[in-house]
């Protein structure tokens, strides 16, 4: 991620305070948890009733994949921009203007696939709460306000909209890191712009088509043998940071129309992998491309033939309407490298990262997704029930790079408190971030989010080996091994999610509301102790370099159970 000559940045900034200062930046009385939450649906202000108890239901779908984009001539093919290789002027500042992708100084040269906000509105009596989720590696919180404050959205009366991110790696930079140079952010206002103009479009296509709605879900699981839980998962992804503890399950929930059931308004569905593959292919030049999410939306709309996936017993047919990928409990690395092969549309295995591998992913995906639709476990809904409960708390910033990548406004809006900004940022004065965590139900689908790349144990649990599918739980020669003792007890977020009544189908929403980076658990979090958050400890221990800190788990996530817990 960041690279390491921000290390030379550190003494110095962190030394200076911030920029801002004034009383407003002095430490707030209440940091950790919180009282309770500030929107709950039925019961609020706003929100008092579910009318008639009728569920409607809407989507939007729009491209901001930007236009007439400015791109270099890579002369050392290294799919990195340096300062002196010619590029396109096309506004004519003598400046390139490139649309920035994941990995630094990386400029894209063309489009793979585009990227989308795609929204789902949910309507009932008073209550009006939007998903959307666009493709993008995270969107910080100043982000996700300027969208829902979009003065197109003003009037609709709408009382909470969740903003996401895919995670694809390849989408335009909307974080901030990895820019042309270290210190210069990859946040462009001309994507931005476009980004807020048209994920606003979706949510108001959305809500103002909303229609009565029955739902057809149903879950199945991305492992190897359907029939063996301990068959492993290679062909879709693998955890590879121990202890190897994850969730294969896909959740699919097809929204109908009441007065038609055999026609889709949208589908909603859930799984967790890195968006990320092609990224690493370096025989082709840096694109935007939005990852296997893009097929995985096409295919459940459109269909897969059985030439186009093994998981396609027969041709299945698309359900239409528009399909809304939501991202799962992803960190710490759930992912189709080292080792994975997705069965190609022949069955061949694909072994080398490639849009070939994204595809064959997201088609794969699609089929086993329509297969479950239609097996006779699927679960046809009329009485779909809807709540909503969102609460804001604080999680403190101990990482020293992102106290500089703030500073330096590398990174996109968020506001800072409980510390002053007029002093030096150290122990007794570190900044702490206003997040938000919501809880949707719709009868029996329980979905909960989680501002950044959520480890998959603090969501199931799984120290047993319950969740590993026939992997090793860990490699016990490895350094700095897990501390199992001190791992978190039960109940998990997974098993708070289904104690709410009526709920049968947990989904983890994550990289929504926020993004933090990693979510670690304390119980295997560990820092190199000469150069912490700058180079990673030996071990499995990449994530720490990129997570608020070591108390990110009590933080983000002990809020998140209380919100859970609230009723």
């Amino acid at each position: 991620m960041v690279r390491g000559t921000l290390l030379w940045l550190c003494g110095a900034l962190i030394a200076c305070g911030g920029k801002d200062g004034g009383p407003d930046a002095a430490p707030d009385a209440r940091l950790e948890g919180f009282d309770a939450p500030d929107i709950v649906c039925p019961g609020g202000p706003k929100c008092a009733t579910t009318g008639d108890g009728i569920l409607k239901v809407g989507v939007g779908k729009r491209i901001y994949t930007p236009v007439d984009f400015e791109t270099y001539t890579d002369e050392n093919n290294d799919r990195q921009y340096q300062r002196d290789e010619p590029f396109d002027d096309k506004n004519g500042n003598g400046r390139f203007d490139g649309v920035w992708l994941f990995g630094g100084g990386r400029a894209a040269l063309g489009v793979t696939t585009e990227v989308e906000a795609r929204a789902m509105a949910f309507v009932e009596g008073d209550i009006t709460v939007v998903i959307v989720y666009l493709d993008a590696i995270g969107l910080l919180a100043g982000d996700m306000d300027l969208i829902r404050n979009h003065p197109s959205l003003a009037g609709l009366d709408i009382d909470h909209i969740v903003v996401g991110a895919t995670h694809a790696h390849d989408a335009p930079d909307t974080v901030g890191l990895w820019g042309p140079t270290v210190t210069s952010t990859g946040r462009q206002p001309f994507v931005l712009e476009r980004l807020y103009e048209q994920a606003a479009a979706a949510i108001k296509e959305a809500v103002t088509t909303a229609q009565p709605a029955h739902m057809v879900i149903a879950t199945t699981k991305l492992i190897n043998d359907p029939q063996n839980p301990s068959g492993l998962t290679d062909d879709w992804n693998k955890d590879i940071r121990d202890p190897v503890i994850f969730d294969p399950t896909l959740t699919v929930a097809r929204f109908v129309k009441a007065s038609d059931e055999q026609t889709t308004i949208g589908t909603l569905v859930n799984w967790a992998n890195h968006p990320e593959v092609a990224h690493f292919d370096d025989s082709v030049p840096a694109a935007i491309n939005a990852h296997y999410p893009h097929h995985l939306r096409e295919r459940i709309e459109n269909g897969v033939l059985a030439t186009q996936s093994k998981y396609a017993a027969t041709d299945l047919a698309g359900v239409g309407g528009v399909t809304v990928f939501v991202q799962g409990a992803l960190g710490g690395q759930i992912g189709s490298l080292r080792g994975t092969h997705p069965p190609g549309p022949d069955g061949t295995p694909l072994t080398r990262v490639s849009n070939e591998m994204d595809q064959a992913l997201g088609t794969n995906a699609a089929a086993k997704a329509l297969t479950a639709l239609a097996a006779p476990e699927a679960e046809s809904v009329t009485s779909l029930p809807l709540a909503v409960k969102s609460a804001v708390y604080h999680a403190r910033i101990d990482n020293t790079l992102f106290h500089v990548a703030f500073l330096v406004e590398l990174l996109g809006p968020h506001p800072l408190v409980g510390y002053d900004a007029n002093q030096a940022l150290d122990v007794g004065n570190l900044p702490w971030l206003p997040l938000r965590s919501t809880y949707i139900q719709i009868g029996p689908l329980g979905i909960v989010t989680a501002p950044g790349e959520l480890h998959p144990e603090l969501w199931v649990g799984g120290y047993d080996g319950a969740w590993s599918w026939g992997y090793p739980l860990l490699d016990n020669t490895k350094a700095n091994l897990p501390r199992f003792e001190d791992a978190p007890k039960p109940p998990y977020m997974r098993d708070l999610v289904l104690a709410h009544a009526g709920v049968k189908y947990p989904v983890l929403a994550g990289c929504a509301e926020d993004y933090v980076g990693y979510i670690v658990p304390s119980y295997n979090y560990a820092l190199d102790p000469s150069d912490p958050y700058i180079v990673e400890a030996e071990g499995d221990h990449y994530e720490e370099v990129y997570s608020l800190g070591p108390d990110v788990e009590k933080h983000t996530v002990h809020p998140i159970l209380q919100l859970l817990l609230y009723r």
